[in-house]
């Protein structure tokens, strides 16, 4: 069967069947309707293509924040193919384009395509895959950041769900950059002791949280004309490091691992070498006490977070609301 590309107007030979750049560059539109629906059910809105990828996550409270990347970056993509079309709504969606186009001067070119894939197997009816269109990141998914899409509008044949060599795929990896992107987690703020308006020239400052801080897992996954795959992150707290916020203070900063406790995980540096003595009173002000979370994260192909292989990402950081911490002298009277 011969093979076609058409990106706007003509009709030429390729590699791989890509067709219909007229139609996406028109999806691109104002209109914001959904393709979604049972494969073979409704006809989709030719004016928006959007993916099908869904985003779970545990909830991780009031004031969760995006995680800071650091030691690395894993940037998730700005667009993807992923199925989109059986050969009946692919065609549905072809002739209510050319219905909208009416009598445009674009009209005429798209029959034409229309036609010739019409005469050139029929969209595929028959033959076991789908259509698959590029994609964009979803806005509502509210990452911080994703790479540049270089890809130009495309629809494609894919047999079976076996994406050809050379075509930007969704693939699991890519969902996990999606996740990964995706991760919000609790702000931080420990628990002083003494209390923050209560601290002492040369006292220990311990800290600890109200409650374990729980992992925090989040699942990219598309499950679509019978093509399903996904990726899972969990980020896991493992380091504390708390900063006096001034420099009198000995020491300025601590660092606490975190330890299994409660379900989740916990500092309570009551025990430890290492605890923040202010050296001078806060003179009728206060000093910005804060504290960092380290948080290991890992991802897994699947849509358990626990699963194996557990595979390494960048650890991510979370900043706590500085607390305002009074500290006073202790007035000592010596009689002889």
């Amino acid at each position: 069967m011969p093979e076609r590309m058409i990106r706007g107007r003509g009709v030429r030979a390729s590699g791989a069947v890509v067709l219909a750049g007229a139609l996406l560059a028109v999806a691109t539109g104002p209109a914001r309707a959904d393709f979604g629906g049972d494969p073979g059910g409704s006809t989709p809105s030719p004016w928006s293509i959007e993916s099908h990828v869904t985003l779970t996550a545990n909830d991780a409270g009031t004031g969760a924040k995006h995680l800071l990347s650091v030691g690395g970056s894993w940037v998730p993509p700005a667009c993807w193919y992923e199925p989109q079309y059986t050969p009946d709504q692919f065609d549905a969606a072809f002739k209510a384009l050319m219905e909208q186009l009416g009598s445009t001067s674009g009209a005429a070119d798209m029959l034409k395509q229309y036609e010739a894939l019409k005469a050139d197997g029929d969209f595929h009816r028959g033959q076991p895959g789908a259509w698959w269109g590029m994609v964009k990141t979803k806005k509502v998914w509210d990452l911080p950041v994703t790479d540049a899409c270089t890809q130009s509008p495309g629809i494609q044949w894919v047999p079976a769900g076996n994406p050809p060599a050379g075509m930007l795929a969704v693939t699991p990896q890519m969902l996990s950059k999606i996740a990964y992107a995706a991760t919000k987690l609790p702000a931080p703020q420990v628990k002083l002791s003494p209390a923050a308006d209560r601290q002492t020239v040369n006292l220990p400052t311990f800290v600890s949280f109200s409650e374990p801080l729980q992992p925090v897992s989040v699942t990219a996954s598309l499950d679509y004309m019978g093509f399903s795959i996904a990726a899972s992150t969990l980020a896991v707290p493992v380091a504390l490091r708390v900063d006096a916020g001034t420099d009198d203070a000995s020491p300025r900063s601590c660092t606490y691992n975190f330890v299994s406790a409660g379900g989740g995980y916990q500092v309570d540096s009551s025990t430890s070498g290492c605890n923040i003595n202010y050296a001078r009173s806060s003179r009728g002000g206060s000093y910005p006490l804060t504290g960092q979370v380290t948080w290991q994260v890992t991802w897994t192909p699947s849509k358990n977070p626990h699963a194996a292989p557990a595979n390494p990402l960048p650890n991510g950081l979370t900043d706590g609301t500085p607390q305002n911490v009074v500290v006073r002298e202790i007035q000592t009277v010596v009689t002889g």
